[in-house]
């Protein structure tokens, strides 16, 4: 009587369980109730990764913009104050009195402008042979303000440069798409994960149930002196044994969760339920087709290095285009002051403009242009070759991928056939036990198989889905 009340109020416990459970899933609204679809949208738009990758296709449009404003003319409003500490010296080898008109030179001057000017000159330079004390010009203070213009007329690596612009743009278009079929791609594995450690777990949590059953069965029969209580003690050590399985399936479980909040870009205290189970993947595994080429065209790392072939060539033909001539033209416009004081209502302001256009050819620079082409050529045949071995790499992983999920679809097939037997032969066994005619060894041993055939056949469901997922990342399946 003690073991089938001990029994009884295990079955009760059981009973509140899981009714407990179910009225906190019902009352409780806050759970984030998770498909595989929900998940990859959620990681798409809140990934910080994700995010980053959006941020640097903006950063790149900016940059674009920036290329193509060098071609406009560049405006800028200069202002200028110099203290002059030492007025510059200026020294003259000549008769300025010649430079007026004086001297031979003044027949055009009438008598008293040649007379001026002779003074002048004296005063400025009394003897060509004593100039070596020279003349101080200019004052203590200049002040400079205008606006300065240029525009660049032909300038082909500007040009060229711009083309290169539009590529980064295309690389980061590129590694925003990457980063999401990589998001979806890791999203994808971690919920499949989660399937399988929460199928593992509710299938050890029924088998324990159903065992708990059995050793009451059991119990009673030893208490009514059907069985041994040799019985009794097996049926309970394998109860015990399979609490290990439960805390460890838990465990994983807790931990695949966690790494799909991780990559989904939630906080790891919101509460989720993942909805499903690996069992319904089955019917759409034989659905799908699997491709029998190795068309490599939508994977995003070999789109990246063409673009980033297409980036070198236009270095190396940018290095070319450092040998051209450069035609710029310019334009400024300003005032000038020069005064010895800050009395700045009194200050004369003279106008200064001038407008020119600048040709620039190289011709000579250390070799430096030309060593930089012969550099940007080796890249590019560094790439093609690079190029060569990616594309071998991405064939054998789309060929293993392949091999992997056929070999997967077998294998779910065999598995799944293994499970009804495994079914089918736990119930004979157990028959058999219950007639006598078999022993508690024979029964454990066919609960066994049935665990064991069900957890072969969500790892064969598991490992199809992994490598279906690995194939589209490859082919660079878009969202």
């Amino acid at each position: 009587m003690r073991v089938t009340k001990i029994g009884i109020a295990l079955v009760a416990m059981c009973g509140l369980f899981r009714l407990s459970v179910a009225n906190a899933q019902e009352t409780d609204s806050g759970i984030l109730h998770l498909d595989l679809e929900t998940a990859v949208q959620i990681a798409l738009s809140e990934n910080p990764l994700v995010k980053v990758a959006d941020m640097e296709i903006e950063k790149k449009t900016y940059a674009k913009k920036s290329t193509y404003g060098a071609l406009l003319p560049q405006i800028d409003l200069i202002g200028q104050f110099q203290h002059m500490l030492k007025r510059q010296t200026v020294y003259l080898d000549t008769d300025m009195g010649s430079l007026f008109g004086g001297g031979s030179g003044g027949g055009n001057l009438t008598p008293e402008e040649q007379e001026i000017a002779a003074v002048l000159g004296k005063l400025m330079a009394p003897d060509p042979d004593a100039a070596d004390e020279g003349i101080q010009m200019g004052r203590k203070n200049m002040w400079t303000g205008g606006v300065n213009v240029s525009l660049p007329l032909v300038v082909p690596s500007l040009w060229k440069n711009i083309q290169m612009s539009k590529v980064d743009l295309e690389i980061a278009v590129e590694q925003s798409r990457a980063s999401k079929i990589d998001m979806t791609h890791q999203v994808k594995k971690a919920f499949y994960s989660t399937l399988l450690a929460k199928d593992s777990y509710d299938l050890f949590r029924e088998t324990y149930k159903n065992d708990s059953l059995n050793l009451i069965d059991i119990k009673n029969k030893f208490d009514q002196g059907i069985v041994a209580e040799y019985d009794v003690i097996t049926a309970d050590v394998r109860l015990k044994s399979i609490i290990p399985n439960i805390l460890q399936a838990e465990s994983m479980l807790m931990i695949s969760e966690l790494q799909l909040k991780m990559l989904m870009g939630i906080d790891a205290e919101v509460p989720v339920e993942i909805v499903g189970s690996l069992s319904e993947y089955e019917e759409a595994m034989f659905e799908a087709i699997v491709p029998d080429d190795n068309n490599l065209w939508g994977n995003s790392d070999l789109r990246q290095f063409d673009l980033q072939a297409m980036q070198a060539k236009n270095a190396h033909e940018m290095n070319k285009l450092q040998r051209l001539p450069t035609l710029t033209s310019s334009f400024s416009y300003s005032y000038i002051s020069q005064n010895n004081n800050f009395k700045f209502g009194d200050y004369r302001w003279d106008p200064y403009s001038v407008v020119g256009v600048t040709l620039a050819i190289p011709i000579f620079s250390g070799g430096q242009r030309h060593y930089n082409i012969k550099q940007s050529q080796i890249q590019l045949y560094q790439l093609q070759e690079q190029r060569h071995n990616l594309k071998r790499s991405l064939d054998l992983s789309v060929k293993n991928s392949v091999e992997l999920i056929n070999k997967s679809i077998e294998q779910v097939v065999a598995a799944e056939s293994s499970v009804e037997q495994a079914n089918k032969g736990y119930e004979i066994t157990k028959k058999r036990y219950e007639t006598g005619m078999g022993t508690i060894v024979d029964l454990n041993a066919a609960a066994l198989a049935v665990t064991n055939a069900e957890l072969q056949y969500r790892n064969a469901i598991y490992d199809y889905l992994a490598s279906r997922a690995d194939l589209e990342k490859t082919l660079g399946y878009d969202i």
